[in-house]
C-alpha cells in the first residue's frame, strides 16, 4: 500500500513471497488471505499487470462490498475500489466507473472519509480516461472532493497526486455529448420531458424558457425522429436509451 501512495516500487518481491506463503499455509486465516490478495493486487495496478489483474479481480470477488483486510489498527481498504483499480488496468473503464462508484457509496455511508478521498482520486482517474460525455465534469467534482478531504485530514501524498490531477484535467478536451438522428442536448433534455407526461408549459418552466420555444423544440424533435405524437416519442426514447422505464410516464 505504501508504494501504492507513494508511487515507488520497492520490496515487490518480498510482498510476493510472503502472499505465496500464506496462500500455501493451512493455517491462514481467511483475513491473511484477503490482506495477501489486496497485496497483490495494488502491485499488479503499480506494474500494469493486466493477466494478474484479472485473476485477482476475480480473487477478491467474494469480499466485494466490504472494507478489508480486518485488523486491529482500522478498517482496512475499500474492496470496491482496489476492483476499481484492477479494472482500469485491465482497460474495463465502465466496470471501473462502476465499481468506484460502489466504493464511493460505501465509504460515505460508513464514514470512511481517509478512504473515500483515495476512492474520489481513482474514480476520477478512471473518469479523465473513459473521457465520455459528463465524464469531465464528474471528474473534476469528484478531484475537489478528494482535495477537500486530504487538506482536512492532512494526507498530504493524495494532496499532492490530486494536485496533479486537477492540472492534467484542467488541460484535457471535453468530450462533446453526441444524440441519434441529430437531437442536440436541450432536445434530449425536452424529450425526456415530454416522455415524462410534462405539458408543454411544464417544460417551459422546468426548463426556464418561453413556452413558445418548447413547443418548437417539441416540433424539431418530432421532425427530427419521425414521430407524431407523445406515445411515439416516449418509445423512440426508451429505445434510444434516452429514458429508462421508470422515468417514462407509461
Amino acid at each position: 500500500m505504501v508504494s501504492y501512495i507513494t508511487g515507488i516500487e520497492a520490496r515487490f518481491e518480498f510482498v510476493e513471497d510472503i502472499a505465496r506463503s500464506v496462500f500455501s499455509s493451512p493455517d491462514a486465516n481467511p483475513s491473511a488471505t484477503n490482506a495477501a490478495h489486496i497485496g497483490l493486487a495494488l502491485i499488479a495496478v503499480q506494474r500494469g499487470d493486466e493477466t494478474a489483474a484479472k485473476e485477482l479481480y476475480g480473487a477478491l470477488q467474494p469480499i466485494a462490498g466490504t472494507m478489508a483486510p480486518t485488523c486491529s489498527y482500522g478498517p482496512g481498504l475499500a474492496v470496491d475500489r482496489i476492483r476499481g483499480l484492477l479494472s482500469q488496468t485491465m482497460g474495463n473503464l465502465d466496470q471501473a466507473a462502476d465499481n468506484f462508484e460502489h466504493a464511493a457509496a460505501f465509504c460515505r455511508k460508513a464514514g470512511y472519509r481517509p478512504e473515500l478521498g483515495w476512492t474520489c482520486c481513482g474514480y476520477a482517474d478512471a473518469l479523465s480516461l473513459r473521457n465520455g460525455p459528463g465524464d469531465h465534469k464528474k471528474a473534476a467534482g469528484l478531484l475537489d472532493e478528494s482535495m477537500a478531504i486530504a487538506t482536512e485530514l492532512c494526507m498530504r501524498p493524495l494532496m499532492e497526486r490530486v494536485a496533479d490531477r486537477q492540472g492534467a484535467l484542467a488541460t484535457q478536451p471535453v468530450a462533446k455529448a453526441t444524440y441519434p438522428d441529430g437531437l442536440t442536448q436541450r432536445e434530449v433534455e425536452v424529450l425526456r420531458l415530454l416522455a415524462q407526461g410534462k405539458s408543454n408549459s411544464q417544460i417551459a418552466q422546468e426548463l426556464v424558457v418561453a413556452e413558445g420555444t418548447s413547443l418548437r423544440h417539441v416540433a424539431n424533435i418530432h421532425e427530427k425522429i419521425d414521430v407524431a405524437n407523445r406515445a411515439e416519442a416516449t418509445r423512440y426514447a426508451l429505445r434510444e436509451g434516452l429514458l429508462s422505464l421508470d422515468e417514462s410516464s407509461d
